[in-house]
């Protein structure tokens, strides 16, 4: 199960990426946060409406408890490492990074608790920020979709 959804992850931020540059992708007014929601999974993905053009995804399986962050990256890192703020808290997680053949970037990945203090925070309405490295992606609030969200990927 877990392998099915992580593929259909993979394969929708490698089809953002390869019809956009891999490097940081700025946001503006068509770009947006959407909420998608099932039995098996939920995600929610800041990109580009109505293209495969995602920035950052965040995806779980409901109530698990556990919250996967990817985004796509142009160049390899050793021993990457993800960090969320919201307001003013941060947190960190280390990551892995896949090479992706469609774009010869890497697929970065970490794995946050659903109770993570940054995610909270965003949830309750401040923006979210990813660093990776030298890069920060800033990403506007969205304290309904992110409330949601959360509340699907808390465990029972």
């Amino acid at each position: 199960m877990r392998r099915r959804s992580l593929s259909s992850l993979l394969a929708a931020l490698a089809l953002g990426a390869c019809a956009h540059p891999v490097a940081p992708v700025a946001t503006g007014p068509d770009m947006g946060w959407e909420l998608t929601e099932s039995a098996d999974e939920a995600k929610l993905a800041f990109g580009q409406d109505g293209t495969d053009n995602v920035v950052v995804m965040l995806a779980c399986r409901p109530r698990s408890g556990e919250v996967l962050v990817s985004l796509i990256e142009a160049e390899k890192r050793d021993n990457p490492a993800l960090i969320l703020e919201a307001g003013s808290v941060a947190s960190r997680h280390n990551a892995k990074a896949q090479p992706d053949m469609m774009t010869d970037g890497y697929i970065v990945e970490a794995s946050a608790k659903a109770d993570d203090p940054a995610l909270r925070s965003f949830a309750g309405g401040e923006a979210l920020s990813v660093r990776l490295g030298g890069r920060r992606t800033h990403l506007p609030a969205d304290p309904e979709r992110g409330r949601r969200f959360l509340e699907s990927c808390r465990g029972a």
